[in-house]
């Protein structure tokens, strides 16, 4: 399918970088207002691990790359 990220190799779209920031608001929020969110902080630590444990730079990939970790 053309309009997939992998087919861009993932260029473009959402970047890891801007889900790393979003997902540190919710966690912030989530604190702020003593709620539980497990499925967050796990996406939030995920995401987190996946732009540290690369030998390339993952943050301006699109969030989906993910995936290429998660396999």
């Amino acid at each position: 399918m053309e309009s997939v990220p992998a087919s861009r190799d993932y260029s473009g779209g959402f970047m890891v970088k801007l889900m790393q920031k979003d997902l540190g608001l919710a966690m912030e929020a989530a604190l702020a207002s003593k709620s539980a969110t497990p499925m967050g902080a796990l996406a939030n630590n995920l995401y987190n691990l996946y732009a540290t444990m690369s030998d390339e730079d993952n943050t301006d990939l699109d969030f989906s790359s993910i995936q290429r970790f998660l396999d």
